[in-house]
């Protein structure tokens, strides 16, 4: 009877363990399946911002992960809960709180634990604007552990942090490193794509390409489907395989999974079209894109490049250029197309203006104005060739201006840059009508010519004589302005005399003699501004 009592008391006792090894195997299960929901949401929109969903699932799985550790604190499942709940933590920027999780963590006597904790440490240390300290921390754990899949891990978050930090080297070299040794598809998903966006930036098109395609082999996200997709069109197209670029457009625009990139697939098109030279077919669809597509990214890219080719010939119309930067930048919406508008806004404002005061004007000699044209157009906006007309336009039919070396300088320049032999005909004009003037000055030096810049040799002769004949020495500073009032050496040795009979003569009429020159032949000048103040100063007393 007793034995019976016995057994019985012994199988309810088996069974009570047995509920209670289940209910903390169903807590732990119930925080690792929250957890994999939202690592699963992760994934799928890698590329973009964390979905709240996952945030919500990651919370979960923190709470499930506290139930585990504080009502079954003696089970087999602490540790990979603690792991889980710091992973959670890091996925939700809660960095602090994952960091205490890891930092109980790190004493366990478990390798896996240790090696896994200090991983997730270090990747703490980067998110808290330390990435030096975290570089350190992961090149350690890389010489202490056996794990390939551990060591993948690190490869590419060495390679993320070096592209952060613009050591392009670096990341070149630790994410080629992970892309041989992952075996995780999610790991080498993110490295190709990390090596695929390096390369883009690089113009390493054929590696960028290959590695977009490794992308979609392994991604199981829909937005870096997406996304990586897009970047091959790009690619394509860049490298000048329109078909391929095309077809794969085509492909992508019928099906459904791709509509929420419609818009950029038909903006691909039109940029194939601007490509193979059909600018009037481009002009008229990117105007319908943007009317589609308001208020959107896209229509701000669509305004930017019809102000673009509104720029150049042989659309050339700064009104119209100036009409679709102001609709571009009417948009609702963000765009790092704003910005490029917004360094060429005022340019193309004053392209305007100084274009109607062409047309205004009647008088004989337009050369400021087109200087100023040519001038913005060239060093403002990067359009070479079409500043070279107003240019030539000067050189050609208005020999006495007093613009005339200034633009025959711009066309030495223009062409030198080109690598235009016709660089030699304004170069040869300015050393023989202008010999004695900065533009001179340049020529030699960037030419590296064996001819003498008188001013420049003035000026050297007049410093070094200052200690022994200094008379002599402020007649060479003299002489210096009357050869080219523009130069630099001029300028320098305008305020020298004025300084001179200011403060160590105190002859004020002396100084504000080459102080008022200096502020009317040099007022932008860093001497002129200082001849300026003291002027005001001299006239007060």
């Amino acid at each position: 009877m007793i034995s019976e009592f016995n057994s019985k008391i012994i199988k309810y006792l088996c069974l009570l363990v047995f509920l209670q090894a289940c209910a903390y195997f169903n807590t732990f299960y119930n925080a690792e399946e929250h957890y994999n929901n939202a690592e699963k949401l992760r994934i799928q929109s890698l590329g973009s911002s964390l979905p709240a969903k996952a945030i919500q699932e990651y919370g979960k799985a923190i709470e499930k992960s506290d139930k585990v550790l504080s009502d079954y604190s003696d089970s087999d499942y602490v540790k990979d809960a603690m792991l889980l709940k710091g992973k959670s933590h890091f996925f939700r920027r809660e960095y602090d709180s994952a960091k205490e999780v890891f930092t109980q963590l790190q004493d366990s006597e478990e390798q896996f634990f240790v090696d896994e904790t200090r991983y997730w440490l270090a990747l703490c240390k980067w998110k808290d604007s330390k990435p030096q300290p975290a570089i350190n921390d992961l090149k350690n754990l890389l010489s202490d552990t056996d794990s390939v899949d551990l060591q993948s891990r690190i490869y590419l978050v060495l390679g993320e942090i070096y592209l952060a930090n613009e050591d392009s080297d670096n990341a070149f070299h630790f994410l080629n490193l992970g892309a041989e040794t992952s075996k995780d598809r999610l790991t080498r998903e993110q490295i190709y794509f990390q090596i695929a966006e390096l390369s883009y930036d690089k113009k390493i098109y054929e590696q960028a390409l290959d590695s977009y395609k490794k992308v979609l082999n392994n991604s199981v996200s829909i937005n870096r489907i997406r996304e990586s997709n897009l970047k091959i069109i790009q690619t394509y197209r860049l490298l000048g395989q329109i078909e391929q670029s095309k077809s794969r457009i085509e492909k992508l625009l019928l099906n459904d999974d791709f509509s929420s990139i419609k818009a950029d697939l038909r903006l691909e098109l039109i940029k194939i079209e601007l490509n193979q030279g059909n600018v009037a077919f481009a002009i008229e669809s990117l105007d319908i894109i943007a009317q589609d597509y308001v208020n959107t990214k896209i229509a701000i890219e669509a305004y930017y490049i019809l102000s673009t080719l509104y720029l150049e010939s042989p659309n050339l119309d700064f009104e119209k250029s100036n009409f679709f930067m102001n609709e571009a930048m009417k948009q609702n919406a963000n765009s790092s197309h704003k910005v490029l508008i917004s360094n060429k806004r005022d340019a193309v404002a004053n392209l305007v203006k100084l274009d109607q005061l062409l047309k205004e004007d009647d008088t004989v000699d337009k050369s400021d104005t087109f200087y100023r044209l040519g001038e913005i157009l060239a060093f403002d906006l990067g359009n070479l060739n079409d500043s070279i007309n107003y240019f030539e336009n000067i050189v050609n039919n208005f020999e006495e201006s007093s613009v005339f070396p200034s633009a025959t300088f711009a066309l030495y320049s223009i062409y030198n840059t080109q690598n235009n032999s016709r660089a030699s005909k304004y170069k040869d004009t300015i050393l023989s009508l202008y010999p004695d003037s900065d533009f001179a000055k340049f020529i030699i030096k960037d030419q590296d010519l064996n001819t003498s810049h008188k001013p420049s040799e003035m000026l050297l002769e007049a410093e070094s004589l200052w200690s022994k004949n200094s008379d002599e020495s402020l007649k060479i500073y003299r002489s210096i302005l009357n050869i080219d009032s523009s130069t630099e050496s001029s300028n320098i040795a305008a305020y020298f005399l004025g300084y001179y009979y200011d403060y160590e003569l105190s002859d004020s009429d002396s100084a504000i003699v080459y102080y008022q020159w200096l502020a009317n032949n040099h007022p932008n000048s860093r001497q002129g501004e200082l001849a300026q103040k003291r002027l005001e100063n001299l006239n007060v007393q």
